[in-house]
């Protein structure tokens, strides 16, 4: 799965579809989104560019010199400053138009508009530049990429991915399953479903007792692509909750152990793994770039503040999975479970709580974490009191609870994509616990933090990074136009 991949916020296109569909004469209509493109080869899959949209700009009546309901032309002059800016921010050119009355699908006219483009704006900006070009017609995408190495040619898109809820993923080919290896996924939600399930690149961060059944769970739901990243090793005390590994796999890699596993089940799915953190890894960091939906399944708070940003930045949809609990002791000095949770968190770019204004981040759990990072001799009765004076939750790993977790996980990704669930007034699509004591869901009410940089003051939204999510640590990002 070569092909390329754009995304676009709800409001994005929100935006775009008002305004193609609004000539008070029914005409084509064209306006211009500024991409930035992740291109990085991430080893286990296919190359496969990410184009996401950073900015659009509505065509001005002065820049449309004529147009009809079959055709909208323009001057390539006003286009000139855009051109500039691509240049010297490292985007990609976007050409959107609309076909009021159909073809659903890119014309002979198209294509020279197209090539016109390409030819511009590689002669302002040079050889290596690419442009996308978008068609809106009958409540459809369609999108394909033409290179300026070559622009009579064009390279259709994989999908287009509108991150909104729910989750749009409109497809160039719809495509049909050759068995009935998704038989049932198709029943209950539509061949479509299947396909465009199939178009999703997914990373899981974290392999351990959540990890693990996630990836072998959108494994086996039809997912095409999957990342893995985790940088521990397994140890003999994982083996009750960790999918896909036995007592030979002691002292492997988490993420090289699941992917050996997924192969082995061949199923229509490509595995990439990661023996690192993606707090200290720019290959990680770089391949999570690619992704268009990423599950957090860390219990490490550094890792979880980089998934936190990566959703902003990389406008990606975010599932966090976690649990948490307490173990007291009956009067005979038994141990019970106090109460038990698994916790399901779901942050679009622009909806959903963060994790800091969900309570599941808190800088002074960060500051603590870095702390025994950089003091190892700290002793484990210190770090034990300081963690939980700072509302650590303990969380014993016990096999049903932590796949169970992981199945309500993966069946979010599903209700995102194909609405099923019928929330209930007191319970929020983007944060809800599962009660393993008492048997019930719940959730917090919102704390409504308008000072959060994240989530209401969206200051990491689409930001341009000089560093990989603006950290030196993590090294200069490289611009790819």
């Amino acid at each position: 799965m070569t092909q390329p991949r754009i995304t676009m916020l709800g409001s994005q296109e929100a935006s775009l579809t008002s305004f193609l569909d609004s000539h008070p004469l029914g005409h084509e209509r064209c306006a211009i989104v500024l991409f930035r493109r992740y291109h990085s080869a991430v080893s286990g899959l296919e190359d496969s560019d990410r184009y996401i949209a950073v900015d659009v700009i509505l065509a001005e009546d002065s820049w449309v010199t004529s147009s009809s309901g079959a055709h909208v032309a323009f001057e390539l002059k006003y286009f000139r400053e855009l051109f500039r800016r691509c240049e010297e921010e490292s985007l990609v050119f976007g050409f959107v138009h609309n076909h009021p009355g159909g073809p659903t699908d890119f014309s002979t006219t198209d294509d020279e508009n197209e090539a016109t483009l390409v030819t511009a704006i590689k002669n302002r900006n040079g050889p290596q530049i690419h442009l996308v070009a978008l068609l809106w017609s009958q409540g459809i995408w369609k999108a394909r990429v033409r290179a300026g190495a070559s622009p009579q040619s064009s390279e259709s898109a994989r999908h287009v991915l509108v991150i909104d809820r729910p989750v749009k993923i409109h497809l160039n080919q719809t495509g049909s399953s050759d068995d009935d290896l998704f038989a049932r996924q198709a029943a209950a939600f539509g061949q479509s479903f299947v396909t465009q399930l199939r178009s999703l690149r997914v990373a899981v961060v974290g392999a351990g007792g959540t990890g693990s059944p996630t990836v072998t769970l959108l494994a086996r739901a039809g997912v095409g692509e999957i990342v893995v990243i985790d940088g521990d090793k397994l140890e003999r005390s994982n083996l009750n909750r960790v999918r896909g590994a036995g007592a030979h796999d002691v002292g492997r890699n988490k993420a090289h152990i699941l992917k050996a596993y997924v192969d082995g089940l061949e199923l229509p799915v490509s595995v990439a793994a990661f023996d690192s953190y993606v707090d200290v890894s720019p290959q990680a960091i770089d391949a999570l770039a690619t992704c268009d939906v990423v599950y957090g399944c860390t219990d490490d708070q550094i890792g979880r503040e980089i998934l936190n940003t990566s959703l902003y930045i990389y406008a990606q949809a975010y599932i966090d999975v976690g649990l948490g609990g307490q173990v007291s002791e009956d009067s005979f000095g038994r141990p019970y479970l106090r109460y038990h949770f698994g916790r399901i968190s779901t942050i679009l770019p622009e909806s959903g709580e963060c994790l800091f204004c969900q309570g599941i981040l808190k800088d002074v759990w960060i500051r603590h974490q870095y702390a025994v990072r950089q003091d190892p001799n700290l002793t484990e009765a210190n770090a034990r009191e300081r963690y939980l004076d700072h509302g650590g939750e303990q969380a014993p790993g016990v096999g049903p609870f932590t796949s169970a977790v992981a199945d309500y996980g993966v069946a979010t990704l599903s209700d995102l994509v194909k609405p099923f669930r019928k929330f209930p007034p007191e319970i929020r699509p983007d944060f809800f616990k599962i009660d393993f004591v008492r048997m019930e869901l719940r959730s917090s009410q919102e704390r409504n933090n308008v000072e959060c940089m994240y989530c209401r003051q969206r200051s990491y939204l689409l930001k341009s990074e000089e560093y990989r999510l603006n950290r030196p640590a993590l090294g200069k990002r490289h611009a790819h136009v």
